[in-house]
């Protein structure tokens, strides 16, 4: 059961076993004021973050402290990943290039050469073992045999133009995604998730099975849970996942914000939980979204968790129960599993709100008799609360004015003494 903001009508039964665990993020000090690009944990208590003028960040005991580590890099580093708490790559540059590898948990970071590598400007690296990975640089894939070594060009097909790689996730040790997008008009362009064609010879990246929805889109964020189901976000609001076998197999609609809000980071921490991202400024506060799952993306949590004075966050999971989220102003989160949420008890009844999007109001029918008062209140995504009050259930229409909200999404909760549960309303 899928919900999706775009349906004109809702029809859902909710239980507490489809919500997913929200958590509670705390701040944590990094020591720096550098605008950080991205978050990496080995396991729960060592982790690195990377941003701008080389800034490299380590925690050794689950961000509690962290500490600068030393490199030759002086500009941003975008990228960083490890295979153990010890082996590691990190990526960046603008005028000259940055990779750096680790192998001994950034006590020391040594310059790869990377002669072949043409650009300047990495944005992503991942591994799939200690030997075999690749990187992508502005509109370049290459991979590594050799740890990184020597790299070689696996170039796109001719059916791409002009590509721009943005993100990679790699799901076996001759397989890889990279999302981004490519020129599809004179002036347009489309966001696209390309994968790595082992039936051509040579080896070189061809066009996924994404389908039009996502034109003048640009893919951020790309990550499989397993070896066939994959979850891509882009620029739009919009989440795109892929359940079949097949490389070529469609990215269908998984998730839309209904708005333009950038999902910037994915991560799985195991097959079935996950979180993604997403970033908005709301009167004049940087808010950072974090929607979770525990069923590979078939339901995600019925409303977010809300990370204020976070701008251009990116998260990482390394376990279900902690993460970490990063972004501008050296800011560093904390995520835990939160202790509320987990038994509440859905309501037991079916119902009905329509119409889904809307531009004045909207109608809401309990299609189960249910006796009693029923309490409502609807939030904004920052969760403050807008409006609230009660109806009384006999099977009738309920109606609730939104012509006078700003466009964007809300949180409908409907409560009775049973029960509680959560319903995301789109107001355009």
């Amino acid at each position: 059961m899928i919900m999706r903001l775009l349906t004109i009508t809702v029809l859902v039964f909710f239980s507490s076993a489809i919500f997913a665990q929200n958590f509670d993020w705390t701040p944590q000090n990094s020591g720096v004021t550098e605008t950080l690009y991205d978050v990496f944990f080995a396991n729960s208590q060592t982790g690195w973050a990377v941003g701008n003028n080389g800034t490299i960040l380590n925690t050794t005991n689950g961000g509690q402290t962290w500490s600068t580590q030393t490199s030759s890099a002086t500009q941003e580093i975008r990228a960083v990943f490890f295979i153990d708490a010890n082996t590691g790559w990190a990526v960046g540059g603008s005028t000259s290039r940055t990779m750096l590898k680790t192998t001994d948990g950034g006590a020391t970071w040594i310059d790869l050469p990377a002669n072949s590598i043409t650009s300047n400007q990495m944005f992503d690296i991942a591994f799939f073992d200690a030997n075999i990975g690749w990187v992508v640089t502005y509109d370049s894939i290459y991979r590594t045999i050799d740890g990184g070594n020597t790299w070689v060009n696996e170039t796109y097909t001719n059916t791409v133009t002009s590509p721009r790689s943005r993100v990679i996730s790699v799901t076996s040790d001759t397989t890889a995604y990279v999302g981004g997008s490519r020129k599809t008009g004179v002036s347009s362009r489309a966001a696209d998730v390309f994968y790595r064609n082992l039936n051509n010879t040579p080896i070189n990246w061809d066009i996924s099975g994404i389908n039009t929805s996502v034109n003048n889109d640009e893919f951020y964020s790309v990550e499989f849970s397993n070896s066939h189901v994959g979850f891509a976000g882009g620029t739009k609001g919009k989440l795109l996942r892929k359940t079949g076998t097949l490389p070529t197999d469609n990215w269908n609609s998984n998730f839309e914000f209904g708005e333009d809000l950038t999902i910037r980071a994915i991560s799985f921490s195991n097959e079935n939980n996950g979180m993604f991202c997403a970033s908005k400024t709301i009167a004049s506060i940087n808010y950072t979204f974090v929607y979770h799952t525990i069923d590979n993306g078939d339901n995600w949590s019925s409303n977010p968790d809300s990370i204020p004075n976070l701008l251009q966050g990116v998260v990482h999971a390394p376990d279900t129960s902690n993460a970490w989220a990063v972004g501008a102003n050296g800011n560093i989160f904390k995520g835990t599993r939160s202790s509320v949420g987990i038994n509440e008890i859905g309501l037991n009844v079916d119902v009905n709100i329509y119409p889904n999007p809307t531009n004045d109001k909207i109608n809401i029918k309990i299609n189960t008799l249910t006796n009693g008062v029923i309490n409502y209140s609807l939030s904004d995504i920052s969760g403050r609360l807008v409006g609230s009050g009660n109806f009384n259930n006999s099977n009738s229409v309920f109606s609730v004015n939104m012509s006078n909200y700003e466009d964007g999404v809300y949180f409908l909760k409907l409560s009775t003494k049973d029960g509680q549960s959560t319903y995301r309303v789109l107001k355009k």
